[in-house]
């Protein structure tokens, strides 16, 4: 369900409507209002928007590189999975092997 919030980032007061949680809006205020605090004490002559855009920026590089470790950790998993299909093939057929060599030899 939609709720409407009020939030403050960096002094400044904005209106959202999100299905999130109170709780995980807050979380994500807090991280943006930090990082932009950050910025702006950074560079005292950065004004807010710029600010908000250099926020903006920097998350969506994080995004970038976690999108690529994800893409990375799936291919490997693509690959294990193959190889475990591959192993559990073979393993049913040692299997029968086996039982086909009692049965002849015992």
């Amino acid at each position: 369900m939609q709720q409407k919030y009020t939030l403050t980032v960096a002094d400044v007061e904005i209106n959202v409507v999100s299905d999130e949680s109170p709780e995980a809006v807050e979380a994500l205020v807090s991280i943006v209002d930090r990082k932009m605090r950050e910025i702006l004490q950074k560079s005292r002559t950065c004004p807010k928007t710029e600010a908000a855009i250099l926020c903006s920026l920097d998350y969506c590089s994080e995004k970038i590189r976690a999108q690529r470790k994800i893409k990375a950790i799936e291919s490997k998993l693509a690959m294990t999975e193959a190889t475990l299909d591959e192993l559990i093939e073979e393993n049913e057929a040692l299997k029968r092997e086996l039982a086909e060599l009692k049965k002849n030899n015992w």
